[in-house]
């Protein structure tokens, strides 16, 4: 699987070759580079690590430093270990930049990124309860209420994993199948449309769709 560590800078709109206007994120992935190599002979499979956002060496460990220095690559703020084929690491070396051209425009890709935080949050807003629909007399301060949550003597215990009021967001998220509108390989921009999750300034991978490639392998096995 292809893919790029980069910051979430915020939304634009740009104008397609049909003349339409469209909302995208903008994703920068100007300092995403080779900082490390798996390889089938020394660790019995085959990745690439790359490394994003410039970070100055006295704010790393001694043992980032040495990881760093052992593979003479520069020190990187975020780490990703992608997995590849032998033939798509063979391509590249370790201090090599990987470019925003590494995906075409049209292409799908999906967006992994941490959500905003939201804090305490009731049912309504957590989960999209529906809330009490009666406002007749004798209700009194339920209408966004979770309701009944749990039995009589028999088994006389709430069920886990109930949805109930508590922390939002913050959460991994992976948003699929979204749309590469533009690349600008001279800036370390992609243009995405769809939901990016997380905040501005935040860090998200950006994959090949996982979904595209199943189909494409499927196809492939029905022809043979």
């Amino acid at each position: 699987m292809k893919g790029l560590i980069g910051k979430k800078i915020g939304m634009t709109q740009v104008f397609n070759d049909e003349g339409n206007l469209v909302p995208v994120t903008v994703v920068d992935v100007n300092t995403c580079s080779v900082v490390g190599k798996r390889t089938p002979e020394k660790d019995k499979y085959s990745s690439l690590v790359l490394g994003f956002g410039e970070i100055r060496e006295k704010s790393l460990t001694k043992a980032q430093i040495g990881h760093f220095k052992k593979n003479n690559a520069q020190p990187r703020r975020h780490l990703k270990e992608f997995r590849v084929s032998a033939e798509d690491a063979a391509g590249f070396n370790v201090g090599d930049a990987v470019k925003a051209d590494l995906f075409g425009k049209g292409q799908l890709v999906d967006v992994t990124g941490i959500t905003k935080g939201r804090g305490f949050q009731g049912v309504m807003k957590r989960w999209s309860f529906k809330g009490s629909q009666t406002a007749t007399r004798g209700t009194h301060e339920y209408r966004r209420h979770p309701g009944a949550i749990g039995q009589r003597k028999t088994p006389g215990r709430v069920y886990p994993n109930k949805k109930l009021p508590g922390h939002y967001g913050v959460e991994q998220v992976t948003t699929q199948n979204l749309t590469v509108v533009d690349v600008d390989v001279e800036k370390g921009l992609l243009l995405i449309k769809g939901a990016v999750p997380g905040h501005n300034d935040g860090i998200v991978i950006v994959r090949t769709s996982i979904k595209v490639a199943l189909r494409e392998q499927h196809k492939a096995a029905r022809t043979k």
